[in-house]
């Protein structure tokens, strides 16, 4: 196997051995660009975002050419908020409906949306905090007072979240409806709308 960087090739072994000296180098890799960041790797043309070793140990026999992508910190930030933007589109009509399964009886399924909402609202948590502390974010949005306002709704958000666990522990479905329908919905459609724009 090959890992293919910038117009450097490194070949490695298909083994054990070989995919740690590999895994080795790209470690070193990772942060040998200033003004780039790691994003993921590209293994014979799929995108694997985590869990190299597993990967490259479960298709040893097969992996071929291996590149690391990298990003500008405005192209990685770019790339989040997108991601942000195509998540709450999916995530806010589902909210309706997941509402109205409250006000009847929630059953197996409306838990599973519920479990999805607070995985999606944990990751947009991580992910403001990921480009929250990179440094000097100003000069990355052009308008970065909807940042401001950005980080105010997702601290909004948390407060909204902490006002839902009484009523969900109390079996108080009709409030956890409302909170869903006219609390959280309201605030996600706030976040959506003042995603800030990263001018590439």
């Amino acid at each position: 196997m090959k890992l293919i960087l910038d117009a450097e090739i490194k070949e490695f072994d298909n083994n054990k051995a070989g995919i740690d000296k590999l895994l080795s180098l790209i470690e070193e890799k990772v942060f040998s660009y200033p003004n780039k960041l790691f994003s993921h790797l590209l293994i014979d043309g799929i995108e694997v975002y985590e869990g190299f070793s597993e990967y490259l140990e479960d298709n040893i026999k097969n992996v071929g050419e291996i590149q690391m992508v990298f990003f500008t910190i405005k192209e990685y930030i770019a790339g989040i908020l997108t991601s942000t933007s195509e998540y709450l589109t999916r995530a806010i009509p589902a909210l309706e409906e997941l509402a109205n399964s409250f006000y009847k009886e929630p059953d197996t399924t409306s838990w599973q949306q519920v479990d999805n909402l607070l995985e999606g609202i944990s990751w947009l948590n991580e992910t403001y905090n990921t480009i929250d502390n990179i440094p000097n974010l100003a000069n990355v949005f052009t308008e970065y007072e909807k940042w401001n306002i950005y980080s105010k709704s997702l601290r909004e958000l948390q407060e909204v979240m902490r006002n839902l666990e009484e009523p969900m522990e109390s079996g108080d479905y009709v409030t956890v409806a409302d909170i869903i329908l006219y609390e959280i919905k309201r605030v996600l459609e706030n976040i959506r709308i003042n995603i800030p724009v990263v001018e590439l």
